[in-house]
């Protein structure tokens, strides 16, 4: 059977092993896609496709994971309920499109594999058209924790490699407090976080959290943020 090993860096090195199925290989991942089926990937074969994530929504993810690891097949259970969604690139790795808080809270917390839905598979294309199919489709993010646009080549190549961006953080603790719903727009966060970003500084964010976040609640029923995804209003 296939396990979830401590493997992390820092990690205590403490075995932890989960009664998962075993993972596929890499010539059963276009049947799996198929039949719409989860697979079983190592993280280590995880790309992400954005630069910086929200430390804070990082850590409440993890605390839902590490509470789970006393009963194995409840672990199981909420993994298979969220697959990673993943492109298929070439040498066959999974560059995920969403869930990358998900995706780094089990990293840190030593959990070696995840199930991932392949959503699309671009194997067969050289790496420069893979890119440009990615961006075209809108399953890459190329902006820094700074919000600014960077070359794809500067995505991070592991999970570890995730930058916190603060202003990530702030539009999770909005919408965490009811400032704007959910929206499966693509990267919606990403466009409250530069909303936030452009309004507060950052300053502000990194040493008074909590009044920044007060800012952010009046920012996110103003009428100059209608057009953001999951906007609510007063």
């Amino acid at each position: 059977m296939a396990s979830a090993l401590a493997r992390a860096p820092g990690s205590s090195g403490e075995l932890r092993s989960f009664p998962f199925r075993p993972r596929c290989a890499a010539g059963d991942v276009r049947a799996k896609r198929a039949a719409d089926v989860p697979i079983l990937v190592p993280l280590d074969l995880i790309r992400p496709t954005q630069v910086a994530v929200g430390m804070k929504a990082v850590a409440a993810k993890r605390e839902k994971v590490e509470t789970r690891f006393a009963k194995p097949k409840k672990f199981r259970a909420f993994l298979e309920k969220r697959p990673i969604p993943a492109v298929l690139g070439p040498g066959d790795a999974f560059y995920i499109i969403d869930h990358h808080h998900l995706s780094l809270a089990l990293w840190q917390s030593d959990v070696e594999e995840a199930f991932v839905r392949v959503v699309g598979d671009l194997s067969a294309l050289r790496r420069p058209s893979f890119w440009r199919v990615m961006a075209e489709t809108g399953w890459v993010h190329p902006f820094d924790e700074a919000g600014r646009k960077v070359c794809l080549s500067e995505l991070p190549a592991a999970l570890h490699a995730l930058r916190p961006d603060p202003f990530r953080d702030l539009a999770w603790s909005v919408r965490e407090e009811g400032g704007f719903e959910k929206s499966v727009a693509p990267y919606a966060e990403f466009q409250w976080a530069q909303h936030f970003r452009e309004r507060i500084g950052v300053s502000s964010v990194r040493r008074t959290y909590e009044r920044a976040l007060e800012r952010a609640l009046r920012l996110a029923r103003a009428a100059d943020a209608r057009h953001l995804p999951g906007f609510i209003g007063d």
